[in-house]
């Protein structure tokens, strides 16, 4: 997902091992029992180095796919699994990490306790929304709601608005909260405002589940409720903007001061809310989505109180339905499961309790997970592969051809701020403030709630702080910062035999290297050419570099509309152009900076495999995958990526590939060199 200011995606390593305990994985980083030795490697890179896998392994049952993200991330959850449980049965320091996420995830599980105390948790809080008699009061609840874990686009729903801590795109020098617009049920506000009969019947169903919440919360005349809170979420979604407009980053760069509120956005007491808020004494803000901001406030003007009240009583159930009694559960999940996502069970009770404790306390399970699997020195290797990649794109950048002069030194000045972290922080969040009860799932979520916003709302009297990681360390993963200027990569990405510190260096920077280069590569392509070095708002490319730059992608959009996996469909080059380049990006960079790793010396041979060939073979198998017919013909359709087959073919551009398996002219992969692309 591309979020202009955030841009996340998961990246898909390679993985060459069924992930148990009882399986040791490669040390070597490349799974030579996969290779086709049949195939020659310039006729087919993809099959040469995948095809015994590829005809020995089977999509799971239920799957449309499988491939090595989804291996790592079975390996990774199976790994935070052992490590939650080992916590909870651990005779652990009061206050300590181990005690926290042990304690948490206990209670979570601890069903017959939940049970018993059944919905006065919420007490104080229904007691909150029944005292709610104006819009003042209604203004100063909305407040105390508002949400810094923001997910996605919008904040979660039981939060009219969400915020988001980060520096101003126009000033990189402070912090500004980012308001965000939020409070729908249903995904999308598409699936109010859709006329067809499909989203008429699920909103038919939504009401009735508003109405069964209702219910059990208590609220007499249910029925009649939900139509009216559903009637107010359809003028919220009215109000909201549309995804696309995520898109373009200059559409959400809209500094609002506080007194601005009032006379852009009448309707909301302003004063109520932001004092409720925690914002009192903030004077500047960034609002995305202004449209929102402006409905929303008019609603609470406009709309009966007793509608947003019941509004309000229906979302704080949702909001905690996992740690409220089986009843409450069971319903959320007949929608949400069910009917919403069309899964037919409900997750395993353990599953959640693990996804709720990375939830609250993400950091403290990082620890964990680092301790054991991510030790300093593997973080010491990953970091050196880092600062290989970057002193290779130095040189690359330095002496582009489609670059002006002047745009170099823009693009040098900010590889020379740019900040690339890996494995986890180098300082970890202090939980020591926080308090986990073992016989208490309600109070701990809410607590860890209040902790964390508390934590996110005090950045805004601290300096920029680059090095906050927006990611935890056990999720296999990868985040681009765009503003500020940095990337992270965690250590649950950096796991054998995608990347072992001990390993191959070869498969290490074919692998993990590769991919670490193709995002960096996105902070100075046109995904990222409109940041600069302080990951601020400004273009710096010039209109010539953009015409150069495309007129040397046209080969390779050529070579992708030429890529047919089936008789009826082909690849669609400028779909999947700037992605097609950052692979070609990655690949050469990495190549560069293993050769920077040798420092001259020659890399050793193992199974017969030279370092050259290794770091190319490694490439390929890190794009191994298997899929439906559906599922690639979706793909092709509207991915931004091509399928992993045509992203291995990536070689056939790198000369060193044709040297270090002898590629010839009467090779099926052979391209002359006039038509090898070479952008980066």
């Amino acid at each position: 997902m591309v979020l202009n200011v955030i841009f996340q995606r998961t990246l898909a390593l390679v993985v060459f091992a069924v992930f148990t305990a009882s399986i040791p994985l490669h040390a070597q980083g490349v799974d030579s029992q996969s290779i086709d030795r049949s195939i020659k490697p310039g006729d087919d890179f993809y099959r040469y180095a995948n095809g015994k896998w590829l005809a020995t392994t089977t999509i799971p049952a239920g799957q449309m796919s499988y491939d090595n993200r989804a291996m790592l991330n079975e390996k990774t959850a199976l790994r935070v699994r052992g490590l939650i449980r080992d916590a909870a049965t651990a005779d652990s320091v009061k206050g300590s990490v181990t005690q926290k996420a042990g304690d948490f995830y206990t209670s979570f599980m601890d069903e017959k306790i939940i049970e018993a105390k059944g919905m006065t948790p919420l007490v104080d809080k229904m007691a909150a929304i029944s005292a709610i008699v104006d819009k003042t009061s209604l203004s100063a609840y909305l407040g105390s709601t508002l949400n810094s874990e923001v997910d996605g686009l919008t904040a979660n729903a039981d939060h009219i608005f969400g915020v988001w801590i980060n520096q101003g795109f126009e000033d990189s020098e402070h912090n500004l909260p980012h308001i965000w617009q939020g409070g729908l049920g249903l995904p999308d506000r598409d699936n109010y405002l859709d006329a067809s009969p499909k989203a008429v019947e699920l909103r038919a169903q939504y009401q009735a589940h508003i109405a069964a919440v209702l219910k059990l919360a208590g609220v007499t005349d249910a029925e009649t409720k939900a139509a009216q809170v559903l009637t107010l979420e359809i003028q919220i979604a009215q109000a909201f903007a549309p995804a696309s407009d995520a898109a373009d980053v200059f559409k959400q760069n809209n500094p609002w001061k506080r007194t601005d509120f009032t006379t852009k956005a009448p309707g909301m007491d302003w004063e109520a809310y932001f004092k409720s808020a925690g914002l009192a004494e903030q004077r500047n803000f960034l609002v995305w989505q202004p449209s929102d901001v402006t409905g929303v406030s008019k609603l609470v003007a406009s709309e009966d109180i007793a509608t947003w009240k019941d509004y309000l009583r229906f979302h704080l159930v949702e909001h905690y339905a996992s740690v409220l009694p089986a009843n409450v559960c069971d319903e959320h999940f007949a929608f949400y499961g069910k009917i919403l996502s069309g899964v037919q069970q409900p997750p395993d009770r353990e599953k959640d309790a693990i996804a709720a404790t990375n939830g609250a306390l993400g950091q403290a399970v990082g620890q964990l997970y680092t301790q054991r699997y991510f030790p300093p020195e593997a973080k010491a290797s990953a970091q050196a592969m880092a600062e290989n990649l970057i002193a290779a794109f130095h040189n690359r950048i330095a002496n582009l051809t489609w670059m002006s002069p002047q745009t170099k030194q823009k693009a040098l000045a900010k590889l020379a701020a740019f900040k690339i972290f890996v494995g986890y922080p180098d300082k970890w969040i202090d939980y020591s403030s926080l308090d986990i009860k073992r016989d208490d799932a309600f109070g701990n979520m809410r607590r860890a709630e209040a902790f964390n916003r508390t934590r996110n709302l005090a950045q805004l009297k601290q300096p920029v702080y680059p090095m906050e990681w927006p990611i935890h360390a056990q999720i296999p993963g990868a985040v681009i910062m765009f503003s500020p200027n940095a990337e992270f990569f965690s250590a649950g990405i950096l796991q054998p035999p995608y990347f072992d510190s001990q390993g191959d260096t070869a498969s290490n920077y074919g692998s993990a290297g590769a991919g670490m280069a193709h995002e960096i590569s996105h902070s100075f392509d046109e995904l990222g050419n409109i940041y600069d070095a302080q990951g601020r708002l400004g273009d710096w490319w010039t209109d010539e570099d953009r015409k150069q730059y495309h007129a040397a992608a046209e080969k390779l959009i050529t070579q992708m509309d030429g890529y047919c996996p089936l008789p009826n469909l082909c690849v669609h080059g400028k779909q999947v152009m700037t992605e097609s380049i950052a692979d070609l990006a990655g690949l050469l960079v990495a190549h560069d900076a293993y050769l920077l790793s040798l420092k001259g010396k020659a890399d050793t041979v193992i199974d017969g495999l030279s370092g050259e060939q290794r770091f190319f073979l490694a490439f390929a198998q890190r794009w191994r995958k298997l899929q439906d017919e559906a599922l690639l013909r979706k793909q092709i359709a509207s991915d931004t990526h091509p399928p992993g087959e045509y992203r291995s073919d990536t070689v056939r551009n790198i000369e060193a590939w044709y040297k270090a398996y002898k590629v010839t002219p009467s090779d099926k992969l052979y391209l002359k060199a006039e038509d090898r692309v070479g952008i980066w």
